[in-house]
């Protein structure tokens, strides 16, 4: 939650693990979507700077090459309006450091280690700050009441997933269903004569399923394998499964390559299982975010995506909300955008998790070929590879103010793209430009301005009225960008108007045509926050704008 500070919006955090002197292991890896979300916040950079990227990788049967396995890591070079066409790899722990450094530069930030939420109070008749949290300090056992206007609960104790306070204290659900299949993931320093090692690489095993080989951080490889049930009697139950009995079965299952440990960081053995909290919003309240308000198997890494993804969401909705700008209907959106994405999530890790243990999932009942081939259908979906990587992702179903305006629709993911500078002409992208900083972008498409300059005037004169959007919602929530599709050596020059904002250029028309907006009509495009669009309107038709802001935002 490194946006609320970002946003002006004093935390607290407290945790009751001491996270310096916890182990490594947990979720490694984010997808380009995740990478985008974080550039947006500033956050990108250094993670890249401390993880390991992979753009491509193998798959093997039997020590040769096949097609199949982690495709949507597979020729990631091949993906088209992202500028972030790799996985990035980087144990949790590291990310979490990099995270907490970055909100102990904010003002407004406070970060409590060893200590534990007992249960909170909710006062409905108290307005400014109507929730009590009692936390207790583990070091000295004292318990003090912490007043607030939320509390989030991010709070799941478990590897992957699993006990969550808040969840439990707040009475919300947990359903789904866990099944007797485990896992075992461990991250060690290695020798292989597998081919590219430092690829996303996967190896099918008649013995323990389909075999993650996973490049992460500090010359590290994070190691998965099925544990069956025959493998577990073998050992005498789960309590027997050691790190001795962790590398020999690695060993087995990656047969015929040679593997070598030189150190074990870290491993596990855990169970495998799909739930999803009743709602990720109590009492207007309480809310869930990542682990506690869902679980899934690590199949197709999706924990900590989801995690960010829930917490970007959430965050500069909450912070409009805490500063008083935005409507409670805000502020619900975020159970409703982020359940039916997690709900898809928990579906296909169902048939994905089924498949890698070697079993067949409803969806393929009947099928006979071996799974490691129902398997590779799976992935080889284009959109599931998209999905997998969130770039697929999309909103509630809304739709455009005027559908003839653009072809991008509201709910879509903003595509990147880059644009060139005034006077430098020096290349800047689209995404980068539109920083989240819990403002809504207002983005004019004005195409070839000789086509569509007295439109442009005519807009600047409607923005001026009182009764517009501009004098109506609280300006600090807005920030203007112009993007000609035309040259020219200055904004009102190239215009025949004042600027909207800051201008970059378009002229070899690449946004226009990646968000299919027309050169001699325009649009005006609005971004949310966390760069999905929010509507599209003509060049004439901004007055629709008051009626979008109106759901959402309080007038001033």
């Amino acid at each position: 939650m490194n946006e609320l500070c970002l946003f002006q919006v004093t935390k607290l955090a407290s945790e009751q693990d001491d996270k310096t002197q916890s182990s490594y292991g947990r979720a490694s890896t984010m997808w380009p979507r995740t990478i985008e979300l974080l550039d947006q916040l500033d956050l990108a950079e250094p993670l890249i700077q401390a993880g390991m990227i992979t753009r491509s990788g193998l798959h093997f049967h039997e020590g040769r090459r096949v097609k199949g396995g982690l495709m949507y890591g597979n020729r990631m070079d091949k993906l088209g309006d992202t500028f972030f066409k790799f996985a990035l790899h980087l144990r949790q722990r590291l990310t979490e450091e990099i995270f907490a450094d970055a909100a102990s530069k904010e003002i407004g930030s406070t970060q409590m280690m060893l200590h534990r939420m007992q249960g909170f109070t909710i006062d409905q008749n108290e307005h400014l700050h109507p929730v009590t949290v009692q936390i207790k300090d583990l070091k000295t056992e004292e318990v003090v009441d912490i007043k607030c206007k939320y509390l989030i609960g991010a709070d799941a104790s478990t590897l992957f997933g699993g006990k969550s306070t808040v969840r439990k204290l707040a009475n919300i659900s947990f359903e789904g269903e866990h099944t007797q299949s485990r896992w075992i993931r461990m991250d060690a320093r290695v020798t292989t004569d597998m081919p590219n090692p430092r690829c996303l690489n996967s190896i099918d095993s008649a013995s323990h399923g389909q075999i993650l080989w996973c490049p992460i951080d500090n010359g590290l490889t994070r190691i998965g394998y099925v544990f069956s049930g025959s493998l577990i009697e073998k050992y005498g139950g789960v309590e027997g499964v050691t790190q001795e009995v962790a590398m020999v079965e690695a060993k087995h299952a990656l047969h015929p390559f040679k593997l070598e440990f030189l150190s074990v960081d870290w491993f596990t053995i855990y169970g495998i299982g799909q739930r999803i909290a009743g709602t990720f919003c109590a009492n207007d309240r309480v809310f869930l975010a990542g682990d506690a308000g869902h679980t899934h198997s690590s199949g197709s890494a999706q924990g900590l995506n989801t995690g960010i993804h829930d917490a970007v969401n959430l965050a500069w909705k909450l912070a409009l909300r805490v500063r008083g700008l935005a409507k409670k209907a805000l502020l619900d959106s975020y159970d409703a955008e982020r359940r039916q994405v997690v709900q898809t999530v928990i579906e296909n890790d169902k048939v994905i998790s089924t498949l890698i243990s070697g079993h067949y999932p409803p969806k393929f009942q009947g099928r006979s070929e071996p799974t490691r081939e129902l398997l590779t259908e799976w992935f080889n979906d284009v959109n599931m590879q998209h999905f997998t990587l969130g770039l697929a992702l999309s909103l509630l179903n809304v739709t455009n103010a005027d559908p003839s305006v653009a072809t991008i629709d509201s709910g879509e993911r903003g595509p990147d793209v880059y644009l060139t500078s005034l006077g430098t002409g020096d290349p800047l992208r689209l995404q980068k430009i539109l920083s989240n900083r819990a403002k809504f972008s207002i983005v004019v498409f004005p195409g070839n301005t000789q086509s569509t300059r007295s439109a442009l005037i005519d807009l600047r004169t409607t923005i001026t009225a009182l009764d517009s959007f501009v004098n109506v919602f609280p300006a600090q929530i807005f920030q203007w960008f112009t993007i000609p599709a035309t040259f020219g050596n200055g904004g009102q020059e190239i215009l025949g108007c004042q600027p909207f904002g800051k201008v970059y250029l378009d002229t070899e028309m690449k946004a226009h045509e990646m968000y299919g907006v027309d050169i001699q009509r325009g649009a005006v495009i609005v971004f949310r926050p966390d760069g999905w669009i929010g509507t599209v309107v003509p060049l004439s038709g901004v007055g629709q704008l008051n009626q979008y802001f109106d759901a959402i935002l309080n007038r001033r």
